[in-house]
């Protein structure tokens, strides 16, 4: 086996392969601060980008006919709560999406648009579950019980 200076092939193959990768994770994003100054620079000289193109994009289902939205409004009296968020099956229940607004009396609202028909919901009032008291209710995800409303 040939050495050069007390380094054996495999040694300065991975030295090479991990400069090679600095090198590239580097010039990344030296090329998008390139790109970026190129544009601010043509900007101040006086050059107006393209403006963004509108997009005509429709659903229809097969059916034929197209889904209506309702605008709904949310309504929850937590005069406590630092904060109240709406989750439900309009938008996979996932918390930190619909966050509420405080009104008078300590009551949070919001209104959405959701599709016509049956919707399941909780509100979560500074983090903790808790249903509609004026609406029905159904067995949710995990057999817990939420919320029910009908939407038309």
């Amino acid at each position: 086996m040939i050495e050069s200076a007390g380094m054996s092939w495999r040694s300065k193959w991975a030295f090479w392969t991990t400069v090679a990768s600095v090198l590239a994770v580097i010039a990344v994003p030296s090329t998008q601060w390139v790109s970026a100054l190129n544009d601010y620079r043509r900007f101040l000289s006086g050059w107006d980008p393209a403006p963004l193109k509108i997009s005509g994009t429709s659903f229809t289902p097969h059916g034929g006919a197209a889904p209506t939205l309702v605008s709904v409004e949310f309504r929850h009296r937590a005069p406590k709560a630092k904060s109240v968020e709406l989750v439900g099956d309009f938008n996979a229940w996932k918390p930190g999406l619909l966050a509420m607004t405080r009104g008078g009396g300590g009551v949070w609202t919001i209104s959405i648009p959701v599709l016509e028909g049956r919707h399941k919901y909780l509100f979560l009032v500074d983090g903790e579950p808790e249903i509609d008291e004026r609406e029905g209710t159904a067995d949710g995800p995990r057999g817990r019980r939420v919320s029910v409303r009908n939407v038309k």
